[in-house]
C-alpha cells in the first residue's frame, strides 16, 4: 500500500480532531449541568477558561519553547476572545436563563448556516447549493433529536429576549470564534491560539461575575461539582477546543462547523448511556438525517 498523500493525510488529521470535538462537547453538557446547581454558569466558565488558559499556555510553552504573538495580531487574537469566547460564553448564559433549553439549542443549532452565510458572503469563499441543501437537512435531524415527544418549544414574549440573546450567541460561535480565526491558524497553532483566546475570554466573564452570578460558598460544593469541572477543563474544554482549532486549520471553516450538527446526537446517545433516559424512534430518524446531511456537506 502507498503513503497517503500529505494533503489527504492533513484532512484525515482534522476529521479525526472533529470526531474528538463532537465526542467531548455531546457528553459536556450531560456532564457538567449538575455543577449548576452549586456554580452560576458564568462563574462556572470564568474557572474553567481561566484553568483551560493557564494550561494551555504552560503546555505550549513547553512544546513550542514560546508563547509570544506578534504586536501586530494582539487586537485580532483579543477581538477572538473577547467576542468568540468571552461574550459568547456570557450571552448563551443570560439566554439560556431566559427562555427554555430546547429553545436554547435549536437556536444555537443554526451556528454552522450563520457561518457558511458569513463565509460566503463576506469572505468570499465558494459554497455551493448543494451543500447549503445539506446543512438544512442536518438542521431538520437536530430538530427532531432535540424535539423529542416530552419537549415542547414555547417561543411567546416570555421567551423573546432569551430567544434573541441565543441567537447572538450563535452569531458569536459562528463569526468569532470560528470564521476570525482561520486567517490566525496561518500563523500561530491551535494551542498557542487558543491559549491566548481563553485567558482573554476568562477575563471578560470574570469582569460578568459580579453581575450575573450568586455568591458561592466553596465548603458547601458537592464533589460531584468539582469533579465536573475537572471534566470541563480537561476534556471538552483543553482537549474540544484546541481539536476544534486543529480541525479549522485543516478544512476550513465551513467543513468544519458542520461537524456540530453532531452534538445533539452524541449528547442524547451519552445521556442514555450515563442517565438512562429514552430514545426515541423520531430522535432515531433525526440521527440519520443528521449522518446523511452532514456526510453530504463534507463532500466537494
Amino acid at each position: 500500500m502507498g503513503r497517503i498523500p500529505m494533503p489527504e493525510k492533513r484532512k484525515e488529521v482534522g476529521h479525526l480532531f472533529l470526531t474528538i470535538v463532537v465526542l467531548t462537547w455531546g457528553a459536556n453538557y450531560g456532564i457538567v449541568k449538575s455543577a449548576f446547581q452549586d456554580f452560576s454558569p458564568v462563574l462556572f466558565g470564568a474557572i474553567r477558561f481561566t484553568l483551560c488558559g493557564f494550561l494551555v499556555l504552560l503546555v505550549t510553552y513547553r512544546w513550542e519553547k514560546g508563547i509570544s504573538i506578534q504586536t501586530k495580531d494582539f487586537g485580532k487574537v483579543a477581538w477572538v476572545g473577547i467576542l468568540g469566547i468571552g461574550v459568547y460564553q456570557a450571552i448563551w448564559s443570560i439566554g439560556l436563563d431566559l427562555t427554555s433549553a430546547s429553545n436554547s439549542a435549536l437556536i444555537l443549532s443554526s451556528t454552522p448556516l450563520w457561518g457558511a452565510l458569513y463565509i460566503h458572503l463576506v469572505e468570499k469563499e465558494a459554497i455551493g447549493k448543494r451543500q447549503y441543501l445539506y446543512m438544512l437537512l442536518s438542521l431538520f435531524g437536530v430538530v427532531l433529536v432535540v424535539l423529542k415527544p416530552t419537549v415542547r418549544l414555547r417561543f411567546s414574549p416570555d421567551t423573546l429576549g432569551g430567544d434573541l440573546l441565543s441567537l447572538v450567541a450563535a452569531f458569536c460561535a459562528a463569526i468569532f470564534f470560528s470564521a476570525w480565526s482561520k486567517p490566525l491558524l496561518k500563523t500561530y497553532s491551535p494551542l498557542r491560539l487558543m491559549g491566548y483566546c481563553m485567558m482573554i475570554g476568562s477575563l471578560v466573564l470574570w469582569l460578568a461575575v459580579p453581575f450575573l452570578a450568586t455568591p458561592v460558598v466553596l465548603s458547601q460544593v458537592r464533589a460531584s461539582s468539582w469533579w465536573a469541572l475537572g471534566y470541563a477543563v480537561f476534556l471538552p474544554g483543553i482537549i474540544g477546543h484546541v481539536s476544534y482549532y486543529g480541525g479549522i486549520e485543516r478544512l476550513g471553516v465551513t467543513r468544519s462547523m458542520v461537524y456540530l450538527y453532531f452534538i445533539p446526537l452524541v449528547a442524547i446517545v451519552f445521556n442514555h448511556l450515563w442517565m438512562g433516559e429514552k430514545i426515541f424512534p423520531q430522535q432515531v430518524l433525526g440521527g440519520l438525517l443528521i449522518l446523511f446531511g452532514v456526510h453530504g456537506s463534507l463532500r466537494r
